[in-house]
């Protein structure tokens, strides 16, 4: 039997317009629409809740897991297993860096950040914030983490659907689509950030 050729990953361009048929399929198919919003309780397979938490569990989920970790994330802040200076000083580092600064200056990724950035919910944040740290910080973040859970929700599902109908039969197809997956992520991102 001739080997089996190792499946194709996607672009994170391909990604892109993958995610964006997935969403217009997803806009246009109510029952589909109704599945990853609800779930399917009967048929094959079974779904019992919706694909993704809506925006405003998500947020909840976000800042219960903050508030949940405060203590490891203080023992592994003040305690790391490396020194980050000397990580961030080694040659692999510096190049790694370099790398991702002239992506970032090529494609404009930065500005288009900057262009999704509130001021004004910056400045509520700063003000109700004061001296608290790590679980505060993520909490008064609670509107702005709902906001942006919703512009990326209908992507995030799109990205889910399409990442579903890939293959899983082979460790090529299942890693191919983690690649997929992470291309996908890349894709959503750079849609946002108007790259």
């Amino acid at each position: 039997m001739a080997p089996k050729s190792p499946p194709v990953v996607p672009s994170v361009d391909d990604m892109l317009g993958i995610i964006n048929a997935s969403r217009a399929r997803i806009e246009s198919d109510e029952t589909l629409s109704r599945e990853l919003t609800e779930g399917r309780p009967s048929g094959n397979p079974i779904t019992l809740g919706p694909r993704l938490p809506t925006p405003e569990e998500w947020a909840k989920l976000q800042i219960e897991g903050a508030q949940n970790n405060a203590a490891k994330w203080l023992q592994r802040t003040t305690h790391p297993k490396k020194n980050f200076k000397e990580e961030a000083l080694k040659a692999s580092s510096q190049a790694r860096y370099h790398d991702s600064m002239q992506k970032v200056l090529a494609q404009k990724t930065w500005e288009g950040g900057m262009e999704l950035v509130n001021e004004s919910e910056a400045m509520d944040v700063i003000a109700k914030r004061g001296s608290g740290a790590y679980t505060a910080g993520v909490a008064d973040r609670q509107a702005k983490i709902t906001r942006v859970v919703k512009d990326l929700h209908a992507d995030r599902l799109a990205l889910a659907v399409a990442i579903d109908n890939l293959p899983t039969t082979t460790d090529a197809e299942r890693e191919a689509r983690m690649i997929a997956n992470k291309r996908g992520l890349q894709a959503i991102g750079q849609k946002r950030r108007g790259g």
